[in-house]
């Protein structure tokens, strides 16, 4: 295989894995754009409402460090075929659900799906592209959530009005279906030969537990579970709040301005990993850095903003300061690890802060919303966004780069 086929076979395995997230983002946000009618439906307030939203997230930290072990085992076909099986059984019996317990279970097996997919797609990113080629196909991966907020705020509403909320189950078991069949076809790791490929390594060499003590690794975790506390807290309750404050209650016109913020961060986010491909390893965290101190302000005034004027300007600017922030830390984590065996484990690390985040944010905000207000809820978003700022800058990364090392082994034994 040439280099020219190496490289477009790369992209098209990390294009269908961006899929395979795509796939289980949905399955992740499709509570908030029909968040009314659940309400509603289940007769239920904000903060069981929130609970809803973020529960599946339970398995997802479960699963997400054994599914980097299994990675190794299994390949991430398999263990991608599975997450997304997963999740679509998950929303089928969701689908029929009367009852809010019920519906809750089927969110914890969802979760299963969640917490697998999210450690195949950057596992398979660092096999098949080197450290320093890592920031575009990473910046692309990190817009998976964007896209899928973008394409439910777009067509929940429609959805809902006309099958109820089950309609948005529908889809969402669907599209994990289709992207399953893509998994089966495409995507595996990369052959014998590429310079990242991982298997075959000597076990004796892979010692599980060494995963665990890069401390650049849990800081970046700690980060990451900042970032997704202070986004899905953003994310679940911002239609409602806008709905509520500029459109007299009707959420899909709220819903369909929130499909335009988050249509606005896709580019943005491919962007950032684009830039970060052209600066050096260890000056990346600083993006990282910049964008948590800039998110902060806007986090402050997101429940406050009742302006009609500002809520464009609102808008554009917000999918910058939030962008900047997954596409750091998906970019960096693999070289957290202080050896490249390592990286499946660091990325499983990450993934287990990022559902702890996720899990707490939305039930938190509802609680302040639901019980101090809107304004109030605002503030332990911004308060840890800071502390996120302030832990970017000590993270630290390693080469794994082997012919540099090998060079450097060499200097020092001359």
């Amino acid at each position: 295989m040439t280099k020219k086929q190496k490289t477009a076979a790369a992209w098209v395995v990390v294009i269908i894995a961006f899929f395979g997230g795509f796939a289980l983002a949905n399955v992740q946000n499709k509570t908030p754009p029909c968040l009314d009618v659940i309400m509603l439906y289940f007769n239920i307030g904000e903060t069981d409402a929130g609970w809803l939203t973020s529960v599946f997230t339970i398995m997802g930290m479960v699963t997400a460090i054994p599914a980097s072990m299994l990675m190794r085992k299994l390949g991430p076909k398999k263990i991608g075929a599975i997450s997304l099986a997963c999740a679509a059984i998950g929303g089928i019996i969701g689908a029929f659900a009367t009852d809010l317990t019920v519906l809750m279970a089927t969110r914890v097996l969802e979760g299963v799906g969640v917490g697998m997919i999210a450690v195949v797609g950057p596992a398979v990113i660092s096999m098949w592209f080197p450290a320093e080629k890592r920031g575009l196909p990473m910046g692309l991966w990190g817009s998976w959530m964007m896209c899928s907020q973008t394409l439910l705020f777009f067509i929940a509403g429609g959805l809902t009005t006309a099958f109820g909320w089950q309609g948005v189950w529908w889809f969402c078991v669907a599209f994990c279906v289709v992207v399953l069949i893509l998994y089966m076809w495409k995507v595996d790791a990369p052959p014998a030969g590429t310079p990242n490929y991982a298997e075959g390594e000597d076990e004796e060499e892979f010692r599980f537990g060494d995963g665990f003590k890069s401390s650049s690794t849990w800081i970046l975790t700690l980060a990451g579970t900042i970032f997704t506390f202070c986004c899905f807290g953003f994310a679940t309750y911002i239609s409602l709040y806008w709905a509520q404050t500029f459109f007299n209650g009707d959420m899909n016109q709220s819903n369909w301005w929130v499909s335009i913020m988050y249509a606005i961060e896709i580019p943005v986010v491919i962007l950032i990993g684009w830039f970060l491909n052209h600066i050096k390893l260890n000056h990346r965290r600083f993006v990282g850095t910049v964008g948590f101190a800039l998110y902060t302000f806007i986090l402050f005034i997101c429940f406050r903003l009742n302006e009609p004027g500002l809520l464009i300007p609102f808008i554009l600017v917000y999918p910058f300061l939030e962008g900047s922030i997954p596409t750091v830390y998906w970019t960096l984590c693999p070289s957290t690890a202080k050896k490249p065996e390592y990286s499946g484990t660091a990325i499983g690390i990450l993934n287990v802060g990022l559902n702890i985040g996720t899990l707490l944010g939305p039930p938190v905000t509802g609680y302040f919303i639901e019980y101090y207000g809107w304004a109030t809820a605002t503030v332990p978003l911004a308060v840890a966004s800071v502390i996120g700022a302030v832990l970017f800058i000590f993270v630290k990364t390693y080469d794994h780069d082997s012919s540099k090392a090998d060079a450097r082994v060499g200097q020092g034994n001359g």
